[in-house]
């Protein structure tokens, strides 16, 4: 397992990720690096421009997965998490399933008409990540408190990267949505457009999106402080990544023409402090 390691992608030295699996005990820091590799391959493959190599990528896979039931695994990846591949686990074997089907359905995605048609894909994704993460720290059986997470880093996320994560082939933002703000959606997607000329279009946007992720964040709250005492320690890793996701929530709210401007971030201190105290 220790030479494993190196051949796993890692998250960098000031992300909230390195931030939450430095709070994980030490045993359990490589099998969340696997998981990293895998949803950073995934979610890569998903956004490729070359449909065939997306595809193809996603297809490969989607193979390399059945052949868990085999035992004829060959990416690292997939050897660090060899341990959560048992018979006594199949939930484990179907949340990281779920996970790569939630990326393939999103390289699919290219109109969204209502949120209704956009929220399985966010719990096939980032509900699937938190269920796969908390199986690797023994709480599998924690399934709604990984949705809640799951949802609450997914509208972090898309909302910090609104400013330049969207594309004519992969405009994920519901028509519904588009419609009522009264928004041409080629406003928000023109690049040559300045940030300042853009937040101004997408203002109420950017509104919407926070108000659904603090609704998010919310939920997740309430989830945490009903655990159990023991599940709260078993979950703390997520936990502080949650932490951290918020204090850029809040960020992004108190100023948020900034997302437009690049990628909002805080400190690695305020990371640090955060993950501390989770």
């Amino acid at each position: 397992m220790s030479e494993l390691v190196f051949q796993l992608a890692a998250p960098h030295p000031a992300s909230s990720l390195f931030f939450a699996h430095r709070t994980a005990r030490r045993h359990q820091r490589t099998p969340l690096r696997a998981l990293y590799t895998l949803h950073k391959k995934w979610r890569e493959a998903a956004v490729y421009t070359d449909q065939h190599h997306a595809v193809t990528t996603l297809n490969w896979w989607h193979h390399e997965l059945d052949k868990i039931k085999t035992g004829e695994i060959t990416h690292p990846a997939l050897i660090a998490l060899k341990p959560w591949f048992n018979t006594d686990n199949e939930a484990f074997f179907i949340a990281l399933q779920s996970l790569l089907h939630g990326h393939m359905h999103w390289h699919h995605i290219t109109r969204i008409e209502d949120l209704a048609q956009l929220e399985p894909t966010i719990d096939a994704i980032s509900g699937s990540f938190a269920q796969v993460w908390l199986s690797i720290m023994d709480a599998p059986e924690l399934h709604s408190h990984a949705l809640t997470a799951g949802r609450a880093l997914w509208w972090i996320d898309q909302t910090r990267h609104i400013g330049h994560g969207l594309t004519p082939s992969r405009l994920w933002l519901p028509m519904a949505w588009l419609k009522e703000l009264n928004l041409p959606a080629h406003l928000i997607l023109k690049k040559n457009l300045t940030p300042t000329q853009r937040a101004e279009h997408g203002a109420g946007l950017v509104t919407l999106l926070l108000q659904h992720a603090q609704m998010a964040v919310q939920n997740y709250e309430n989830s945490h402080q009903a655990l159990s005492p023991l599940h709260k320690k078993a979950s703390k890793s997520l936990h502080a990544l949650l932490k951290m996701r918020t204090l850029l929530l809040n960020e992004m709210a108190q100023q948020p023409s900034d997302v437009w401007q690049g990628l909002v971030s805080i400190s690695p201190r305020k990371k640090w402090w955060a993950a501390a105290w989770a």
